[in-house]
């Protein structure tokens, strides 16, 4: 690899980590991250980790809930500090992409793989928002890049570092479980190949089985206690393609007013790189041509297909709903790193399969390049747009306070508004205005902050003062 591609590769991560800095400053707390402050991260340590916080919630995802814990006590409640973690995160998920993708066959794939595995406008969101997605994914690549390291080795070394970072992500996201299992499930498999030795598994399992139990006894208390109080309830019911794959095109796509059509590419296009990887897999195999970047895009595309077989397997035997959405995220990586070794491969075939290869490089960057600048944005995140006008209204509020000359102010709002506003009121110490609750918004109130769907439940003398077009919702008096 030479110096121009580890150049380009640079610019591309600091242009997109900056872009991570500038929305972790100037997106509003959302409602999930406003929720995890409130009723988690105030909790002790141990509260924390075993999940006894206030309200027991799937949003306490323990390693976000404690850093945000930390910077709180160390650094404010600013929305920039809440977020350091993640935006640390991006950085190590820039960096180990690039580390991961440094092998392959020409600068031109690496700088295209690089771009195709961190222009994905949804991804991007969660490294700039505190909750445990973006350290669940970050620490899943870095446990990526030391197994295969480990696998091409077998220093024990190597297999630590992959086992305490998919340990780490874990504890950020308890969906990453099934992750572990398809590291542990392959790492067995090779093993166990290799030698076709008890004692040697033994010996070579130790590492990984001493991890799984203390991960175990960390893990049983807080899972117990989402599953007691039914925390575990979104997803799908329909089955793979339908639910996980559809949803990661869906929230891909970020709401744009695209045709249906475009949706439609996108899942042949999945489906079929995943068929001709698999198919081109088992042809250097059998022909015994598998080389080294093979082997690797072999291991990654077997956790890939383990993951949704476990979740499959879960369905079918405990009636866990299908992985969706953000739940789901940390598969579209590792389906980035596939569908980039295909093309990878391909460049090293005949010429009419290269030529398409880069011709498909170029289409594929191309055209998330395009999508992302289309929907790039510092104000909202996309599963709460709810939220985006949150510190604009409070603003509103403020001077309508002092026009009014009141010494307090009792706020009615929509319920998706509390966690979000009392954020605010709490971090920013607002002391005239009093603790919002979930209270019908068609009570008594001196302002109402309203969706504009619940308008015909406030009393019928308020008018709305102030519009606020983000989030479709009105501030009335």
């Amino acid at each position: 690899m030479n110096a121009a591609v580890k150049i380009a590769c640079l610019l591309i991560a600091l242009a997109l980590l900056g872009y991570t800095v500038l929305r972790a400053c100037n997106v509003p707390f959302t409602h999930d991250e406003s929720y995890t402050y409130l009723y988690c991260s105030h909790d002790s340590f141990m509260e924390i980790i075993s999940n006894r916080t206030t309200q027991v919630s799937a949003n306490n995802h323990i390693l976000n809930t404690l850093f945000m814990k930390l910077w709180q006590n160390s650094t404010g409640s600013s929305e920039i500090a809440l977020r350091m973690h993640s935006i640390l995160a991006h950085a190590v998920y820039l960096l180990f992409t690039f580390l991961l993708l440094k092998d392959l066959r020409s600068g031109f794939v690496i700088i295209a793989g690089f771009l195709l595995l961190n222009i994905n406008p949804y991804l991007l969101e969660f490294f700039s928002l505190a909750r445990g997605y973006a350290l669940a994914i970050s620490f899943m690549l870095v446990s990526m890049y030391y197994f295969i390291r480990y696998l091409e080795e077998e220093k024990n070394r190597q297999l630590l570092y992959c086992m305490i970072t998919a340990s780490l992500a874990v504890l950020s996201n308890f969906a990453l479980l099934n992750y572990l299992a398809a590291v542990l499930v392959i790492h067995q498999l090779v093993i166990w190949l290799r030698y076709r030795d008890l004692r040697t598994n033994f010996q070579k399992s130790r590492i990984a089985l001493i991890t799984v139990l203390l991960l175990s006894v960390i893990c049983y208390e807080p899972i117990r206690k989402l599953i007691r109080f039914n925390c575990i309830d979104f997803g799908g019911m329909e089955g793979i393609w339908e639910n996980t794959v559809a949803s990661q095109i869906n929230v891909f796509l970020y709401e744009q007013p695209y045709d249906f059509t475009v949706f439609r590419i996108i899942d042949a296009i999945v489906l079929v790189s995943v068929i001709a990887y698999a198919a081109l897999l088992l042809t250097k195999l059998l022909r015994g041509k598998m080389q080294r970047q093979d082997r690797n895009g072999f291991f990654i595309f077997g956790v890939l297909l383990l993951i949704l077989f476990f979740n499959a397997l879960q369905h079918y035997l405990l009636g866990s709903p299908y992985i969706v959405e953000r739940f789901a995220l940390f598969i579209t990586p590792l389906y980035m790193l596939v569908l980039v070794h295909l093309l990878n491969a391909l460049t090293g075939e005949k010429l009419a399969l290269k030529v398409t290869a880069f011709v498909l490089l170029i289409t594929f960057t191309s055209g998330m390049g395009l999508h992302f600048s289309k929907c790039a944005n510092l104000s909202y995140a996309s599963n709460w747009n709810f939220d985006a006008d949150t510190k604009k209204m409070l603003l509103d509020l403020e001077k309508e306070k002092a026009v009014s000359g009141r010494q307090k102010i009792k706020l009615g709002v929509t319920w998706i508004f509390e966690p979000g506003i009392n954020f605010y009121r709490e971090s920013k110490k607002l002391d005239w205005l009093e603790t919002v609750t979930r209270e019908d918004v068609s009570n008594e109130f001196d302002l109402y902050y309203i969706e504009k769907d619940d308008q015909a439940k406030v009393p019928a003398e308020k008018k709305a003062i102030h519009e606020y077009p983000a989030s479709e919702s009105l501030l009335m008096k």
